[in-house]
């Protein structure tokens, strides 16, 4: 008896094959974009660290505010508690092509004089510059570490008196400079002496001798100045970045690079955010004395490049979580439908079981295992197709950012949390559905089930709408509200796909119509697209397919009765694009909630600044995937075979 049982194990799987197929789509589409999004996330923050360790990304960014920059004791300080981790230097932003700073020299037998010193430039475009100043060449930085990207041979008959300057590597945002080409700048220098006021001028030039890329400046877009901002307030963007590594031209040392120990917390994180918290405060105090602190500490939460490349990542997130409930809702009630009509087929199977004596438990055990190894399946192709979106998301970003190579770290706390979650749905539901058909009594469930018996609709309690509807439509309106249970899976499936849709419209809309977030985002926002849209797709034509198989006899009948084929698959389809379009009605709204809760997590975008387009485009799309399902699933009502549905047992 037992080996019977088991037999019943494979021609299970073997004669279900749909409903298998069914189940396997369902959940890689769900898992696969909830994972994919999820791993993105990991993805990035492993990027972010590895940019950080491989090029020793400074922690801190100690800038004095001093014009004459640090004193001897704030440096001597500095270098003992940061013995091997720290890095002096100097930089100074300009605008429009104009410099001036002071600094200290040596003036004879007068001593220290401060100095006035103003630069005017040719050649370098208006906007506001940054330029790093060291006294060692570039592949000796220890601390943020420096990359040549290209360089040229040096002209043997350039003088020396023309200094070679690198130039960061150019961006949508930062200007070219070909190497090889020359700057040239206007020097003044004034001296305030007991002797009077002491000018002296001269005309600089400096050789394009290589381009840089620098860790701190990883953004190709929106890289702000520090020390320019607007009328408005808001930050002026850089225009070129500049690096001249010559000892005899760095001024006053006016930043210092600090870096902490590197331990195992990822960089931005929350764990590291409280070292960097701790250490800030610890850093400031010491360069305190007598209540006066002339110094600004800078960590990587102030770094432009950093600071928007974590929260982006944390963004994501937030929509990977959104997305996964809205997935769950919608696989578990696919996987509900379809358990329950497979169910539905195998009554008399059921009641023999129940007869032999087998217990409600093990009698499910059988459609349990069909549930599991279909969601085992669908979430192990859910994992390529994960990791697919993934490396998506992550190029995407490219177009805002110079990232390292996609990380090889693997990620799969997400993958397993979003897994875990529809696999434990998907065995709950299916239980739900069989331990339910098991309390029926075998002699019930030995008969055929009964049709539901009709009653009157919501419409026809009002005379005026309802007379004036043919019979068809009547008939229609009248077998959508009869499967109650149906009908509201099917309402409920359409209104999340259609929300989905919604909402990857109107990021993409906020991105590109509305000038608001990165370019990078309009990628994430057409994959959302995409996969609400395929999603969409497959809910339909699983409901639908359900839909065609429940009432096999009774297609048949019409058929008898002398329907045509256009005539029959009209009345199945006045049913779906009915309950589709309610379920359109109803995703608007939920959509609308949605898109809420998106722009809140992302930080921009609102509902009345979406476009009307969004409005219309949304149900379109919706409807357009009921259309192709329809064709699709044409052939399976005018193949039905008559003969075969009117056998069944009266």
């Amino acid at each position: 008896m037992v080996k019977t049982y088991l037999k019943t194990f494979a021609r299970t799987f073997l004669h279900n094959k749909a409903r298998l197929i069914s189940i396997i789509l369902m959940v890689l589409v769900s898992i696969g974009f909830s994972a994919g999004i999820g791993m993105a996330t990991d993805k990035m923050d492993f990027a972010l660290d590895n940019l950080y360790r491989e090029s020793n990304v400074s922690d801190f960014i100690v800038k004095s505010t001093r014009e004459t920059g640090f004193t001897e004791s704030e440096l001597e300080a500095l270098a003992s508690r940061y013995e091997g981790r720290m890095e002096k230097g100097a930089s100074l932003e300009f605008k429009d092509a104009a410099m001036e700073m002071t600094s200290t020299a040596e003036y004879g037998f007068i001593g220290e004089v401060e100095l006035d010193i103003s630069m005017q430039f040719e050649g370098v475009g208006e906007g506001v510059s940054k330029v790093y100043f060291s006294d060692m060449p570039p592949t000796e930085h220890v601390i943020d570490r420096l990359q040549v990207l290209e360089t040229c041979e040096r002209p043997q008959d350039l003088s020396e008196d023309i200094y070679d300057v690198y130039v960061e590597r150019a961006t949508d945002q930062l200007r070219a400079y070909p190497l090889g080409s020359m700057l040239t700048a206007e020097l003044s220098i004034t001296a305030n002496t007991p002797f009077g006021v002491q000018q002296q001028s001269r005309t600089m030039q400096f050789f394009v001798r290589g381009t840089i890329f620098n860790p701190l400046h990883m953004a190709v877009r929106n890289d702000v100045s520090i020390q320019f901002t607007k009328e408005d307030g808001e930050a002026e963007l850089l225009d070129g970045i500049f690096y001249l590594f010559e000892p005899d031209l760095i001024p006053a040392v006016n930043d210092v690079y600090l870096t902490l120990p590197r331990g195992d917390a990822p960089v931005m994180c929350g764990a590291y955010e409280a070292d960097v918290t701790a250490e800030k405060a610890a850093l400031e105090e010491l360069l305190t004395a007598d209540g006066v602190r002339e110094a600004e500490v800078l960590t990587l939460f102030e770094n432009f490049s950093f600071r928007t490349f974590h929260e982006y990542a944390g963004k994501i997130e937030g929509i990977g979580y959104v997305m996964m409930a809205v997935f769950l809702l919608v696989t578990l009630l696919i996987v509900l439908s379809t358990m329950t009509r497979f169910l539905d087929e195998e009554r008399a199977q059921l009641a023999c079981l129940s007869t032999l004596g087998y217990s409600p438990l093990r009698i499910v055990s059988k459609y349990l295992l069909f549930a599991f190894i279909g969601t085992v399946i669908g979430a192990f192709g859910a994992y390529f197709a994960g990791m697919g979106l993934a490396y998506i998301v992550y190029i995407n970003f490219t177009w805002n950012y110079t990232l390292p190579a996609y990380p090889p770290q693997v990620s799969l706390g997400f993958y397993f949390i979003v897994s875990s979650v529809i696999l434990v749905a998907t065995m709950l539901a299916t239980l739900f559905a069989g331990l339910k058909k098991t309390r029926e009594r075998p002699a019930e469930q030995l008969r055929p089930k009964a049709p539901k018996p009709g009653k009157k609709v919501v419409l026809e309690y009002i005379p005026l709408l309802w007379n004036r509807l043919s019979f068809k439509y009547k008939s229609s309106l009248r077998n959508v509200l009869r499967y109650q249970m149906r009908f509201f899976m099917t309402v409920v499936a359409v209104m999340a796909s259609t929300a989905l849709v919604l909402a990857g419209l109107a990021v993409l809309d906020c991105c590109i119509f509305q000038d608001i977030g990165t370019s990078a985002m309009i990628g994430v926002a057409v994959v959302v697209l995409i996969f609400a849209a395929l999603l969409n797709f497959v809910v339909i034509y699983t409901l639908t397919n359900i839909n065609i198989s429940e009432r096999e006899r009774e297609l048949a009948t019409l058929m008898v009765l002398g329907y045509q084929d256009r005539e029959v698959t009209a009345y199945v389809y006045r049913e779906i694009y009915v309950t589709s379009a309610i379920g359109i009605l109803f995703g608007l709204p939920f959509g609308c909630l949605l898109c809420l809760f998106i722009f809140d997590v992302m930080a921009f975008g609102s509902i009345p600044g979406m476009g009307w387009y969004v409005w219309v485009c949304a149900p379109i799309i919706s409807l357009i995937f009921t259309f192709l399902v329809t064709l699709m699933l044409s052939p399976k009502i005018t193949h039905i075979r008559m003969n075969e549905s009117l056998k069944a047992i009266e």
